[in-house]
């Protein structure tokens, strides 16, 4: 009875390890059915996204940036280096040409108008007093035209001082630039005041060398200012660089209504410097790495490839090409980060 219970036993651990052998073999099976994402992009191939590399004209579109100026901008400069009694005007203030726009306290170093004024009084004496004895023959004609002709410089001398003793308008305009107030000094020849036609103004912009071909006068150029675009125009093109600078100061002269445009403003302006054409493709396909550009396309064979390449012009959206690939290849525009050379592509939609 003992051998018959062992043989029992014995026959049913061997069916038992059988069935867990059997279940292991089954398990191993379907582990080898589950394939990993590489494995199944080596046989399907990478997800990408293409498009066909065409040529295209492109707008080249150059952008600089200056400070708005006023047109026919001048300067009221100070004649006497002594404190300023009065200013007569402010910033935004209108002007006509020699109006007075400040004054000075006289003193001891600016007597020469008082000087000036009693020099021509004793003149037009002088010459009343002559006139008089010429009446009766004491004095003859060209003795009279000699003292009228001094009397004229004595009216002229004392203009000039007057003049010196006030701040006068070069032009009409308005004023842009207030920079004493009563009470301060300016020196001899200092700018005191600023004054522009603000009905159009000017954008200076700095230059380069490489540069300053693209302009042309009456070209367009565009600036956008509080979500508006205004549109202006090529005005000067200097033939010479500033030595200081060594830049072109080019000027586009916009009309200024509502006077939007203030001086002072540095604004930057987009100009359509030409127009190119050549092999483009989108922006995004362009990956730059160490230094390099390059574009992913896909050969003759589904498979990719990296081409370095020479770029071009640029817009917003699409790129030129210069060199590396030709109209007609296929570029990856998506899923390029993903690639190395010689593998399989599946391309989507």
């Amino acid at each position: 009875m003992k051998t018959i219970t062992k043989s029992i036993i014995t026959i049913s651990a061997l069916s038992l390890l059988l069935a867990g052998c059997g279940d292991a073999k089954k398990d191993a099976k379907s582990e080898k059915k589950v394939s990993t994402i590489e494995e199944i992009q080596k046989v399907n191939g990478k997800p990408a996204r293409v498009v066909k590399a065409a040529t295209v004209k492109l707008t080249d579109v150059r952008s600089f940036s200056g400070t708005i100026e006023g047109s026919q901008q001048t300067k009221a400069t100070a004649k006497l280096s002594d404190p300023i009694a009065k200013v007569n005007v402010r910033v935004g203030s209108k002007v006509k040409k020699d109006q007075v726009l400040a004054e000075f306290v006289f003193t001891g170093d600016n007597s020469g108008y008082q000087q000036a004024k009693a020099a021509l009084e004793l003149t037009e004496k002088t010459l009343a007093r002559m006139k008089e004895v010429q009446t009766k023959g004491g004095v003859s004609q060209q003795t009279i035209d000699q003292q009228e002709t001094q009397l004229n410089v004595a009216k002229m001398q004392l203009e000039a001082a007057r003049r010196a003793t006030l701040v006068i308008a070069p032009s009409s305009g308005t004023i842009t630039e207030v920079k004493f107030k009563a009470g301060e000094v300016p020196g001899v020849g200092g700018a005191m005041f600023t004054i522009a036609n603000l009905d159009k103004v000017i954008l200076k912009l700095n230059v380069t060398s490489s540069e300053i071909g693209f302009f042309k006068k009456g070209a367009k150029a565009t600036i956008e200012l509080n979500g508006e675009k205004l549109v202006g125009e090529v005005s000067l093109i200097p033939l010479a660089a500033d030595p200081t600078t060594r830049f072109f100061p080019v000027e586009v002269t916009f009309k200024n209504k509502g006077q939007k445009l203030l001086p002072g403003m540095y604004l930057t302006a987009k100009l359509d410097a030409r127009e190119v054409s050549g092999v483009t493709i989108p922006t995004e396909a362009v990956v730059y790495r160490n230094g390099v550009n390059a574009v992913w396309i896909v050969d003759s064979e589904g498979k990719a490839k990296r081409k370095i390449v020479e770029l071009g012009v640029q817009t917003k959206t699409d790129i030129q090409i210069k060199e590396g690939i030709n109209e007609g290849d296929v570029v990856i525009v998506e899923g390029q980060n993903r690639m190395n050379d010689g593998d399989k592509v599946q391309i989507v939609e």
